[in-house]
């Protein structure tokens, strides 16, 4: 299941419209609504909120599978990736794949 598709299920299961939570997160509806149909993904700051104001868990929103969880360090990096420049962000991957290619002689 899709990161909006489980989010709607649970904004249906706790009684909470689309529009009420986009006002609890600071985000206009339409934004709610992109990552609801899909179509854009939170960042890792908007994530945290949700889980928080839905009291659930990350693993649960995401649907993790116990063996694939991405560890809070993992999410760190994907969060400072996401607002490095493309430029920069290919500069990271390159300097990851060498690393990876030491490790794995």
């Amino acid at each position: 299941m899709a990161f909006g598709d489980r989010l709607l299920e649970i904004l249906e299961e706790k009684e909470i419209t689309q529009k009420e939570l986009a006002a609890m997160l600071n985000i206009a509806p339409s934004t709610l609504n992109g990552y609801i149909k899909n179509k854009r993904q939170p960042d890792f700051e908007l994530i945290r909120n949700i889980v928080f104001i839905l009291d659930t868990s990350a693993d649960h929103l995401l649907e993790c599978p116990q063996n694939d969880k991405i560890s809070a360090k993992e999410m760190s990096l994907i969060a400072k990736m996401r607002i490095l420049s493309p430029e920069q962000q290919e500069m990271i991957y390159e300097l990851v794949n060498i690393v990876s290619r030491r490790n794995s002689r």
